[in-house]
């Protein structure tokens, strides 16, 4: 699934090639970065858990890659249907959507209409501050806003990476994590950096899954390293990948 070699696509702030190896990053800090998770885009996915139930913002941000993009490849979602509280990042044909919502259809929706290329790496961020959804890709925002005011709700209900109902993520996926706010577009902007993942513990991420960085790219336990404490279980035969963005 994808080459070990890459690059970052049409001229959203990319330039950068994906390799094999971790490189550093983050500023000062050692960050070392050498495993993705693959999905295989039909029945595999990230089970993370309950973890967000009672939020007023949040944002949801992931590195990912897509060896093809269908009707509508999700990247992570907690779906609660007819509930206030679902929220979902993912692609619909080659563009990027981010809503929060009650369950039962796209109430706070925000588009990225990008044209995303297959085989390529893409920093995703979707953010929401209690009332507006935006959508980045590569630290840009898109060109429709979306509005949605209520809580998150949602107690027991999965935040799963990599799926909802029966969309699936197809490719890659790699870094993500969860706020209990709503990043700046500079925020954003610094997650992205120049094209390669950076350390986000000065952002107080809630969650911060690495996909086999802290886990040594075995087994089937994402170890949470954001301040939640919930791990993720693979489910259903997701990979660890040496290919990740740098």
């Amino acid at each position: 699934m994808g080459s070990s070699t890459i690059s970052l696509g049409l001229g959203l702030g990319g330039g950068k090639a994906a390799t094999s190896s971790g490189t550093s990053g983050g500023g000062g800090t050692p960050f070392a970065n050498q495993y993705s998770v693959s999905f295989d885009g039909s029945d595999d996915y990230l089970d993370c858990g309950s973890i967000v139930s009672s939020f007023s913002a949040l944002s949801v941000s992931a590195w990912v890659n897509a060896d093809s993009y269908g009707s509508f490849n999700v990247v992570a979602s907690q779906y609660t249907s007819n509930v206030g509280g679902s929220f979902f990042l993912e692609t619909v044909g080659s563009d990027m959507w981010f809503a929060v919502s009650t369950g039962s259809g796209y109430t706070g929706l925000a588009k990225y209409t990008a044209g995303l290329s297959t085989g390529s790496w893409y920093h995703v961020c979707g953010t929401w501050d209690g009332s507006t959804t935006k959508v980045y890709i590569n630290g840009a925002i898109g060109s429709q806003n979306g509005s949605y005011t209520g809580s998150l709700g949602g107690s027991g209900v999965s935040f799963k990476v990599g799926s909802m109902l029966a969309g699936y993520w197809n490719g890659f996926i790699d870094e993500v994590a969860i706020f209990d706010s709503a990043l700046s577009a500079s925020d954003v902007s610094d997650i992205y950096g120049s094209g390669v993942p950076a350390d986000l513990t000065s952002l107080s991420p809630v969650n911060w899954w690495r996909m086999g960085d802290n886990d040594g790219g075995t087994g089937t336990t994402i170890t949470d390293q954001g301040s939640g404490g919930n791990d993720g279980t693979l489910t259903n035969g997701p990979t660890f990948s040496t290919d990740v963005p740098s």
